[in-house]
């Protein structure tokens, strides 16, 4: 029996014990119970649309674990949205996804009074793709490439080399989002992330390198779970709720990502066209982005203080931003628990 039948199966339970109980009563009156806790409602803004990088969050939507939480959950597509993180700070949303630490920054440096309690992905999927005979292991091999990509990629690749202390030296080509400049020998790398187009080479037969800015020391959480002070300071009991309930979502997305993908496709992306096994091989390359030793030991979507004041603001730092946020009011750890 699947997760979602047997919770569907408590739940017709449900009724059936409560008409044992009224019959086994001394009294015909019944008392409603007054302990029974309101329900909240939560707007949630995505950072992209209804795919696969939120699976987990449609599980834990679906299979009730907000509903336990006395939450109501309203997924924003974010297809269209340029900034989440503004949206968030002005009230479009009650919570939501901030892509990077970059842009959390930028937010908070304009006075977005905003909190993260969590993020998805405990490194950044964000990398380089390569043909087969050429493999990046360090900064060096970036030296003098040819590298495709946008206006922020290309600010990441400048940060890339400073966080290594090194003075940027590589060729900026400006790209689109397909890679096929790489197989026209247009670049000899193509900055992409990895949960997205080398699994779609690789899922037609194309072998393709690839390495993470991570790997490259470029340290960096991603998608960010966001919220406002103000939010955060009248509801602590949902944000927790939320955060317990996504946590289980995605526990269960990751024991069964062929049924999360299901789900995802049919119910919350079934507009979009799109194609579930890509869907479902992107869903595993996120994976390793996703679980990590600290998130073992202290649950998914933990962030560790430290690392932020440390790696991941030299990051930043060398991005050449100054006014960084406060990590004491900015961020907030202990929203998230090991499960």
């Amino acid at each position: 029996m699947t997760l979602r039948s047997t919770r569907l199966a408590a739940a017709l339970a449900v009724p059936a014990l409560i008409l044992t109980a009224a019959g086994c009563s001394s009294s015909g009156d019944s008392t409603p119970d007054e302990t029974t806790a309101a329900v909240t409602d939560i707007t949630f803004q995505l950072d992209w649309v209804k795919n696969n990088q939120f699976a987990g969050f449609f599980v834990a939507d679906a299979d009730g674990y907000y509903a336990d939480e006395n939450l109501s959950v309203d997924f924003l597509d974010g297809g269209d949205v340029a900034s989440t993180a503004a949206v968030i700070a002005g009230g479009g949303a009650d919570m939501g996804i901030v892509s990077n630490m970059a842009r959390f920054a930028d937010a908070v440096a304009t006075g977005a009074d905003l909190v993260v309690v969590g993020a998805l992905y405990q490194t950044s999927p964000a990398g380089l793709m390569t043909l087969p005979d050429l493999t990046i292991s360090s900064i060096d091999d970036l030296e003098g490439l040819r590298i495709g990509t946008d206006e922020a990629g290309s600010a990441d690749i400048d940060t890339l080399f400073t966080v290594n202390g090194l003075e940027p030296n590589w060729e900026d080509v400006r790209v689109g989002w397909d890679a096929a400049p790489l197989f026209e020998d247009q670049i000899d790398a193509y900055y992409a992330y990895l949960t997205s187009q080398p699994v779609s080479y690789e899922l037609e037969g194309t072998d393709v390198n690839t390495v993470s800015f991570a790997d490259l020391g470029y340290d960096d959480y991603a998608g960010l779970i966001v919220t406002t002070r103000e939010f955060l300071d009248a509801n602590p009991e949902a944000v927790a709720g939320f955060m317990t309930a996504s946590q289980a979502g995605w526990d269960a997305a990751i024991a069964d990502p062929e049924a999360a993908i299901s789900l995802t496709l049919s119910e919350y992306g079934a507009d979009l066209g799109l194609d579930e096994a890509s869907e479902l091989a992107a869903f595993d390359a996120a994976i390793p982005f996703i679980q990590s030793d600290y998130t073992d030991a202290n649950g998914l979507f933990a962030i560790d203080l430290d690392r932020i004041s440390g790696s991941i603001y030299d990051t930043l730092t060398a991005s050449g931003r100054t006014d960084l946020p406060d990590v004491d009011t900015a961020f907030d750890a202990t929203i998230v628990t090991a499960n």
